[in-house]
């Protein structure tokens, strides 16, 4: 019979290591987290996703018992907090709110993003909400024909505003345009309050705006609405037409916000952040707060189906940014 060598001979410290290393998952999640954790929120304080982030860091904090803390990052419509994101360590610590422009338009749109899907983990999407096409009063009262009569009698065409540069309402701005065989120009702000501030004040009285942060000034008057662009009406203007009513199917969409992580989050980090916001989704004060900010929480989409839904809209967006041949500066 063969006897194994000694230098082929498990040694002790091997079985240590080997069950060390069974174990360390479990001791993982339940140890984590230790200290605060980050959360960087892609708008100016009080935009649509800091409503949500900060929403889900007190609601999830409490869950983790840790602080959440978030930051507000706006710069480039989110791709440098993304791209902070990729050079993060991935131990769940630093956390980012995932927008539809930022990680589905931004990297087809801007040679500078250098980062894809790819690069992040997809923990959850929380909300959801379609755009509403907007205008100062002075533009028109809230009629989709006499909008599309104004626009196209305009010489030369007049421009339409967008919360950012390569954001949903940027392109949806380019299809508008494209269907009444116009060519109006893009007015790219940070996000979407200075927008509003803008189209209150008739500066740049059109656009695409947030519903979120449109419709208290809708419902006193100071803005007319023409369209949204979710599937059906939506509860805080239920009667505002949606694009596919008013003749323009091809602008359908909604714009959605998430929590996402690095790339390698380990699984049983994933596992807790998971279940942390799905808490935090089904909370009543969560809704109730999202209400109060003109958002609708998502489905339960987590993980493997966040992803599908993310790769759909980066394939639709792909197409629309060829088409427009945009590359951001």
């Amino acid at each position: 019979m063969h006897t194994p060598s000694p230098a082929f001979r498990p040694r002790p410290l091997a079985f240590a290591l080997m069950a060390l290393a069974a174990c360390s998952t479990p001791v993982l999640a339940q140890n984590w987290p230790t200290k605060p954790i980050k959360l960087v929120a892609p708008s100016a304080p009080g935009g649509p996703p800091d409503a949500y982030a900060r929403a889900i860091a007190d609601l999830m904090g409490k869950e983790l018992g840790q602080a959440i803390v978030v930051e507000n990052s706006q710069a480039v419509g989110g791709m440098v907090a993304a791209q902070a994101l990729t050079r993060a360590d991935a131990d769940g610590y630093s956390l980012l709110v995932g927008t539809t422009g930022m990680l589905t338009i931004t990297p087809h749109a801007n040679t500078k993003a250098r980062y894809t899907l790819a690069d992040f983990t997809p923990l959850c999407e929380g909300v959801e909400a379609g755009l509403v096409l907007a205008s100062h009063p002075s533009v028109g009262k809230g009629d989709f024909a006499q909008l599309k009569t104004w626009i196209t009698s305009q010489k030369p065409a007049p421009a339409y505003s967008s919360f950012s540069p390569g954001s949903p309402a940027h392109f949806l701005g380019y299809q508008l345009s494209e269907a009444l065989k116009v060519e109006m120009t893009h007015v790219p702000y940070r996000s979407s309050p200075p927008q509003v501030s803008d189209m209150l004040g008739g500066v740049s009285p059109l656009g695409f705006v947030q519903i979120s942060t449109a419709a208290p000034h809708i419902k006193a008057g100071k803005l007319a609405a023409y369209a949204t662009t979710a599937p059906q009406r939506t509860a805080e203007l239920p009667e505002v037409p949606t694009v596919a009513e008013v003749g323009l199917p091809q602008l359908q969409t909604t714009v959605w916000f998430g929590l996402i992580g690095p790339k390698g989050l380990p699984a049983a980090v994933t596992e807790r952040l998971t279940a942390a916001h799905r808490k935090a989704l089904a909370s009543p004060e969560f809704r109730t707060r999202m209400a109060a900010s003109g958002l609708t929480p998502s489905a339960d989409r987590c993980g493997a189906a966040f992803r599908t839904r993310m790769d759909e809209d980066s394939a639709r967006w792909a197409r629309v940014v060829k088409a427009t041949g945009f590359q951001a500066d």
